[in-house]
């Protein structure tokens, strides 16, 4: 597996995101049009070159609660 530098800049609009879908399924609430908005985010900072592909991957593997 390709190691990855955990250490990377996430845009902010795209961590707030994810903070408020870890605090609602930390509630027991289901967010799953959330997380799927979140991908999509996700996917758009990678076309525009603010991560890779890898960041991304770990991102979705990290925080992805469904």
């Amino acid at each position: 597996m390709e190691q990855i530098n955990k250490e990377f800049d996430i845009p902010f609009y795209i961590f707030e995101e994810i903070v408020e879908y870890v605090e609602q399924t930390a509630q027991g609430r289901c967010r799953r049009m959330k997380w799927e908005n979140i991908k999509s985010l996700l996917k758009l900072a990678q076309v525009n070159d603010r991560l890779t592909e890898q960041q991304v991957k770990y991102l979705i593997t990290t925080y992805c609660r469904e």
